[in-house]
């Protein structure tokens, strides 16, 4: 079954690809499943604390891990280029030096499509969506907006050679299917499990210079 969350972007959004390093980086279009569903891990640490996820079985874990997360988007989306400076400890002693990054204006809102098994899965995640108020970095704000039981039709597509279709490829993180909370959790030496996935984002560049990419959706 398949209901959606719809968020409105109220801040600059930056969710770097996980295979940058930290001197560069090309932000994501889009909240990752993976960020995604470790925001919904923070909502439900936070409220109802470790416990329902520290059992290998857990009904709590593989209702969030196993999730199928989709999105529907629309409007268009400014890519800033900006160089920042971070602290970069060197011999001791932290020293400022630049790192390229980029920092997106969505103009309308996400819609971001779950699929579930049951009713009870869906449920315990709208017990959490609606409290998370950020995706990606910290300070990327988003506002809940409403719950749907009858979503959009995704529009964010797998990336499938035999079905080309115009839009530019972004490398996505999932949680694996065999994760266990250990690899979720930041206070583990567990190496995180993660999947990924190309994803076909249906946008084309409107207009551009060195200082921003304008996409619109096709």
């Amino acid at each position: 079954m398949k209901f959606s969350a719809i968020y409105q972007p109220t801040n600059l959004f930056s969710l770097k690809e996980s295979n940058s390093t930290n001197s560069g980086a090309k932000s994501l279009l889009l909240p990752s499943p993976y960020s995604i569903k470790m925001a919904l891990f923070n909502q439900a640490i936070t409220i109802d604390g470790t416990e329902q996820f520290e059992n290998k079985k857990s009904q709590e874990l593989s209702y969030i891990r196993d999730a199928g997360i989709e999105y529907f988007i629309s409007g268009s989306f400014c890519v800033n280029n900006c160089f920042v400076t971070i602290q970069s400890l060197r011999d001791g002693t932290y020293r400022g030096k630049p790192s390229f990054r980029e920092y997106i204006y969505l103009s309308d809102n996400i819609e971001i499509i779950f699929e579930v098994k049951d009713e009870s899965a869906k449920a315990y995640l709208q017990k959490y969506l609606h409290r998370i108020n950020y995706f990606g970095k910290r300070g990327c704000f988003f506002q809940f907006v409403g719950y749907n039981d009858s979503p959009s039709k995704s529009n964010v597509n797998i990336f499938d050679v035999k079905n080309f279709k115009p839009g530019i490829l972004q490398e996505y993180d999932d949680m694996a299917e065999d994760a266990e909370f250990k690899h979720i959790n930041n206070f583990d030496s567990a190496t995180a499990k993660r999947s990924k996935k190309i994803l076909l984002i249906p946008v084309h560049n409107e207009n551009s210079s060195k200082s921003y990419t304008h996409y619109k959706i096709i």
